[in-house]
């Protein structure tokens, strides 16, 4: 009996799974990871040593029901192919039901490789820049094509997505699962009076990778202006990342380098305090890359506004803006208006609890588990 048999046969739909997550460098993998062993699925995570980083959840802790394995990958150039052996038997001797790759690129198709070797489903899901930007590559899109058309499921985090997958993917082998939030670790009320003595009442955010696709140029322009009329104010900037050179130079150029502290890569179980005593996170301004990504999600779960660029209008908690004076005037108002800030605040929790919480979106994903492996057995007949 293969395992692919052993998981259909066993308690009928609500069976009991082994779900092997191949994770790239962000807290996707750690959500799903809660929401399937809540349930009584076992989960074994893959991930490789170099990206053992402080904001990946899985550095601190590994839920009950889960085994996270640690890759170290041979010294090969580039990385990605010293990856492949480690990664792949680790998979394999996993002996999963099912494998599911996050993020649409290198490891992703190591999964593939794997979950083909194994006569298993794969899963994929993309997040952002490989939906966006890696289809438009010559080179890299032509790969990512080839995996695409031969996946079982692709699942996409955001709605606007699909228009991206159109031609890539078959309309029945892809579908829109909502991105997850811990709303019991990201949440307000957590104690920031040690952030707050320090930095001031007036603390803003930028919680990402410090990267061009982030405008932290706009962010650092914007918070120019706020400083004429509230001089007090301070910028946390928590990330690291290829900008960061010219982000210095931008600060010292504006001079702001006693309101601009860059704070490099904070531990994630960190990261809900620093929202807490933030009274606003400002990024994303791009109009090809409209954000709303995992951390602005967080920080809505924590209560704190974002000031970004989106195509939705009717997310709680976030204020629709792209160019710098736009910017600036909205965060003015936000650091004038404390009830305005709270409210805000409320509406994002809301938000994020209402449409990202780990239940809702694990049943979804576990939904789609039964659908292709459903599939695979009525082919196997």
């Amino acid at each position: 009996m293969t395992p692919l048999t052993r998981v259909l046969c066993h308690k009928g739909e609500s069976g009991f799974m082994r779900v092997c997550i191949v994770e790239e460098i962000a807290n996707c993998a750690y959500h799903l990871t809660t929401g399937l062993t809540r349930k009584g699925h076992d989960v074994v995570v893959i991930l490789d040593v170099k990206r053992r980083l402080n904001r990946l959840l899985f550095t601190h802790s590994v839920q009950e029901g889960a085994e996270v394995k640690w890759i170290r990958p041979w010294p090969m150039r580039p990385r990605a192919l010293g990856l492949i052996i480690p990664m792949l038997l680790a998979i394999i001797r996993s002996r999963p039901h099912l494998v599911h790759a996050q993020y649409l690129w290198s490891q992703y198709f190591i999964g593939f490789i794997a979950a083909k070797l194994l006569g298993v489903p794969i899963v994929a899901t993309g997040h952002g820049w490989e939906v966006l930007e890696v289809p438009k590559s010559q080179f890299r899109g032509r790969i990512q094509r080839w995996f695409l058309k031969r996946t079982d499921m692709v699942i996409l985090t955001a709605d606007y997505y699909q228009k991206h997958m159109e031609g890539l993917v078959a309309p029945e082998n892809r579908v829109y699962i909502p991105r997850m939030i811990d709303t019991d670790t990201f949440r307000s009320g957590i104690d920031a009076e040690d952030l707050i003595s320090k930095y001031g009442n007036r603390i803003v955010t930028f919680i990402a990778r410090l990267h061009k696709i982030k405008t932290p140029e706009k962010t650092l322009q914007a918070f120019r202006i706020a400083l004429d009329e509230f001089p007090d104010a301070n910028l946390l900037i928590l990330g690291i990342g290829e900008e960061e050179k010219n982000m210095r130079k931008v600060v010292e150029e504006l001079d702001m380098v006693g309101n601009v502290h860059f704070l490099g890569e904070v531990s994630n179980t960190e990261i809900p305090k620093y929202l807490n005593a933030s009274k606003v996170e400002v990024r994303g301004f791009n109009p090809d890359t409209p954000e709303l990504g995992i951390s602005h999600l967080e920080a809505l779960a924590c209560e704190t506004p974002i000031l970004t660029y989106n195509d939705y209008a009717d997310v709680g908690g976030m204020i629709i803006c792209l160019e710098v004076p736009e910017i600036a005037d909205n965060l003015k108002h936000i650091l004038r208006d404390e009830d305005f800030q709270k409210r805000l605040g409320k509406e994002g929790r809301k938000y994020v609890v209402d449409n990202f919480g780990i239940d809702a979106a694990t049943d979804m994903t576990i939904r789609t588990y039964h659908t292709v492996l459903s599939r695979r057995k009525k082919r196997a007949r």
